[in-house]
């Protein structure tokens, strides 16, 4: 391995999507060739949460200072899974965002069909879009290609909502961070917004 790297509305484009808080579902490629089908428009529900975003540094290296850094929420408390991944919880709402940030020589459209293919027999899984874009950094680290997956399923009696992201950096064809968001359908926006802001602004240090 090595460091290269129910529901949600839908924009078909960057600026849409920032303003709207929403997640890409369109499967435009980021090339010249590229192929599109029709995106998946469903409407979002309005999280009864504010969130407030602040920059923050997580993985720790004594004496280095830290590996990683994104725009995240402010109170969501940070939880040390494993070597490279990093969750922060918001255990009031019952939601999160999780990251892994070392990942292995796979472009994030394979990661992506490998992710689907994973899913197969999740209990009450709902695919609701998938979709590979590129996007622009607001953190030095170039253009992003993103490919994305959205999905509901079913954990116990309620439905959990999940998005899960796979970001190659500075025009790599490689990935190098997943990031996912869940939480209930009603935070989709919410979700939406962390993961959009997490993904232009996360910053690796090799």
């Amino acid at each position: 391995m090595k460091r290269n790297g129910v529901l949600a509305g839908v924009a078909t484009g960057v600026a849409a999507l920032a303003a709207a808080g929403a997640v890409l579902l369109g499967t435009t490629q980021p090339s010249s060739a590229a192929q599109t089908q029709q995106p998946v428009r469903l409407t979002a529900a309005q999280s009864s949460t504010a969130v407030t975003f602040v920059k923050r540094y997580f993985e720790r290296k004594h004496p280095h200072g830290y590996l990683s850094n994104a725009v995240l929420p402010k109170t969501w408390r940070e939880v040390h899974v494993a070597a490279h991944q990093t969750r922060f919880d918001d255990t009031a709402n019952s939601r999160m965002i999780r990251f892994n940030t070392w990942w292995g020589p796979q472009t994030p459209q394979y990661a992506l069909k490998q992710k689907i293919a994973a899913l197969k027999g999740t209990r009450g899984l709902h695919l609701v879009g998938t979709s590979t874009v590129g996007m622009p950094s607001t953190a030095g680290q170039g253009r992003l290609t993103v490919s994305t997956i959205v999905y509901t399923y079913k954990s116990g009696s309620t439905t959990r909502w999940v998005a899960t992201r796979y970001v190659a950096q500075n025009g790599r064809t490689l990935t190098d961070a997943e990031i996912t968001v869940a939480g209930r359908p009603a935070d989709s926006r919410t979700l939406g917004l962390v993961l959009n802001k997490a993904t232009q602004t996360l910053v690796i240090t090799p």
